[in-house]
Parts: structure tokens; C-alpha cells; sequence
């Protein structure tokens, strides 16, 4: 999978553990671990010696970022992370993208997929076929209407091989 990231220049991102030591080692295979607290973010970076944390509040114009060294007492720190956030995520992706790119790409997806501030309610999160004719449906179904295209042939059906059914 990583290959395929850093060929495509992709980002891939996916929920993780709540667990210290699972998040130490994604840093030092040189992921970023994504931890969510209700609206608040905080990215974590392990290079040059080096843990990096961005913070940032959704819908703040700015956040923060500080270095700490790799020592005993920050390791502790960051361990401690997962394990006191509502959600821990791991993100992988290639190296040569801009840091504040794949942090706002990151954020924006988590969002998307997780949009309430409830833990309890982000955990289901159903899928469902796509409809391509939902929105044609709920108009016609409020104008009380049939909808007829041009041609003659009703959108809501279907194609069977061989003539358009309703």
C-alpha cells in the first residue's frame, strides 16, 4: 500500500487502535497518527530525532505547532495521545506532498467520514448504493408530475438489453 501512495501521490488514511505503543510504531514507519478530540486535532510526526505536533481547531483560521525532542518524558507524552482522544488515525502517504496539504486533506476526510462531534454516533456509518435518479425522483415526486424526456422515454426506468421498462 505504501508504494501505490507514494507512486500516485495519494494519501491514505484509516481509523487506529487507541492503543500508545500501536501509534509509536506508525511514527516510526514514518505515518502520522491523527488524533480527534470533539473539533480538535492534533498531527504527529516523528522525523530528525524529532516528534512534530500541529494542532489546529476546525474552522480556526490558524493552529500551532511545537517540536519536542525524542526522549523518555515525550515518548511517555506521546503514548499517552491515543489513549485520551475520542479518535486516533494513521495516515500514510507520499513523503514529497506538502505537510499542510496532507493535514488539511487528512482533517477534511476525517470530517466527512466522521462529521459529529458524539463519538457514539460517528461509529456507524452506513453505506448505501448510489442512486443516480434520487434527486429526478424527488422532484418529480414534488411537482406530482410525470417526467418525460424529450424522446419520449421515462428516466425512472430502465434499460433491459433490448427497450426502456418502467
Amino acid at each position: 500500500m505504501a508504494d501505490e501512495k507514494e507512486k500516485d501521490g495519494g494519501i491514505a488514511i484509516e481509523p487506529l487502535p487507541k492503543e500508545g505503543e500501536r501509534a509509536l510504531r506508525e511514527l516510526s514507519d514514518g505515518k502520522m497518527v491523527i488524533s480527534r478530540s470533539e473539533n480538535d486535532f492534533l498531527y504527529i510526526l516523528d522525523f530528525n530525532g524529532q516528534f512534530h505536533m500541529w494542532s489546529h481547531t476546525v474552522g480556526a483560521p490558524g493552529g500551532g505547532q511545537k517540536q519536542f525532542p525524542k526522549n523518555e518524558k515525550y515518548i511517555a507524552t506521546v503514548k499517552k495521545i491515543p489513549e485520551i482522544a475520542d479518535k486516533v488515525f494513521v495516515a500514510e502517504f507520499d513523503k514529497s506532498l506538502n505537510i499542510y496539504g496532507v493535514m488539511s486533506t487528512a482533517e477534511s476526510a476525517i470530517l466527512e467520514m466522521y462529521p459529529a462531534g458524539d463519538p457514539d454516533a460517528d461509529s456507524d456509518v452506513e453505506f448505501r448504493p448510489w442512486d443516480r435518479n434520487a434527486d429526478k425522483r424527488r422532484e418529480a415526486e414534488d411537482e406530482e408530475a410525470p417526467v418525460i424526456t424529450s424522446d419520449g422515454v421515462d428516466p425512472f426506468g430502465y434499460f433491459d438489453g433490448n427497450k426502456y421498462v418502467e
